[in-house]
C-alpha cells in the first residue's frame, strides 16, 4: 500500500513537472499504442491534461507551503540569534564596565558618581554653615 502510495506521489511530481505540450504528446501516443478510438483518445488526452493541471497546482501548493515554513523558520532562528547577540553585547559591556571601575579604583581616580556625591555632600555643608552664621 504505501509502495502505492510513493509512485502515486511520484507520478504526480512527474506530471506536473512536464509541459502542457509534453503532457499531450505523451497521452497522443499512449492512445495510438493502445489503439483507442478518436474520441476515447480525444477523453484520455483531456483527463491527462486535467491530471496534470491539478498536479502542478497541488505541487506549486506544497512548494509555497515548504517555503513559508523555511522562512518562519528563519524568522524564529533569526530573532533568536539576535537575542542572543543582544545577551552576549550585554554581558560583554558588563564586563569592560567592571573591569574599568576595578582599574579606576585602583589608580584612585574619581569616577563622576564620586564627584557627583562629594559635590552634593559639599553643598550640604555650605547650607548647614549658612544657616548657622545667619
Amino acid at each position: 500500500m504505501i509502495d502505492l502510495l510513493k509512485e502515486a506521489i511520484y507520478t504526480s511530481i512527474g506530471l506536473a513537472s512536464l509541459s502542457k505540450d509534453k503532457v499531450e504528446h505523451l497521452a497522443s501516443d499512449f492512445a495510438t499504442r493502445a489503439k483507442l478510438s478518436e474520441q476515447d483518445a480525444q477523453e484520455f488526452r483531456d483527463e491527462v491534461g486535467r491530471r496534470a493541471d491539478k498536479a502542478r497546482q497541488e505541487l506549486n501548493t506544497e512548494i509555497d507551503k515548504r517555503i513559508d515554513h523555511a522562512m518562519i523558520q528563519m524568522g524564529i532562528v533569526k530573532a533568536g540569534l539576535k537575542k542572543m547577540g543582544n545577551e552576549a553585547e550585554e554581558g560583554v559591556q558588563s564586563f569592560v564596565d567592571q573591569r574599568l571601575d576595578e582599574a579606576l579604583a585602583r589608580l584612585k581616580v574619581a569616577r563622576t558618581e564620586d564627584i557627583d556625591s562629594l559635590t552634593r555632600r559639599i553643598e550640604l555643608l555650605e547650607q548647614k554653615v549658612a544657616h548657622k552664621g545667619v
